[in-house]
């Protein structure tokens, strides 16, 4: 208890710190939103990038691990990452096009999973959350896939936008929380 005390203290004297990131992350956010294209665009990037690093250290670790017996087959796994990820700088309106449909089908798929999580736990309070976010997934996937390909070029970059908005208000909350214990 004590221990948690004096974290919270530590926390306390950077709460302006919280503000200041979240309030970074809303603007970063908001510029998303506006130019939902290019951070579609950003974020098909990052992913290559991220693809093209696990490719490569996949395939060097493939290979310093003979006599495992599945050499090849990790091998291959790194060269897939790594194609994946060139094949996002190359082209990454058609990656954007495939992440937004394994997104939305992402979604319904979690929508399901809450509807029937909901529905089998009726005895807890306030389950009609859960049965509300499946809805609302199921909703949004479906929306998405309606609107497949053309909506590929925006929704990514929607998605970041939001999610850097909620990021930023969340660390704003935290931060005068902080300063106002």
């Amino acid at each position: 208890m004590i221990s948690e005390l004096k974290n919270i203290n530590d926390l306390k004297q950077k709460s302006g710190w919280f503000i200041l990131v979240g309030i970074i992350l809303i603007v970063l956010g908001c510029l998303a939103l506006g130019y939902q294209f290019i951070a579609t665009v950003f974020s098909v990037y990052f992913i290559g990038s991220l693809l093209l690093i696990a490719g490569i250290a996949q395939a060097v670790h493939s290979f310093s691990i003979k006599g495992f017996g599945q050499t090849a087959l990790w091998a291959i796994m790194g060269v897939l990452y790594i194609f994946t990820g060139l094949m996002s700088f190359f082209q990454p309106i058609a990656v954007s096009s495939a992440l937004t449909l394994v997104i939305s089908f992402l979604l319904i798929m979690s929508g399901f999973t809450q509807i029937f999580a909901a529905f089998n736990n009726r005895n807890l309070p306030s389950w009609g959350w859960v049965l509300t976010s499946g809805i609302i997934n199921v909703i949004l996937g479906l929306m998405i896939i309606t609107g497949w390909p053309n909506d590929s070029l925006w929704i990514l970059g929607m998605f970041l936008g939001i999610d850097l908005i909620f990021q930023g208000w969340a660390y704003v909350a935290i931060g005068f929380a902080l300063k106002n214990r």
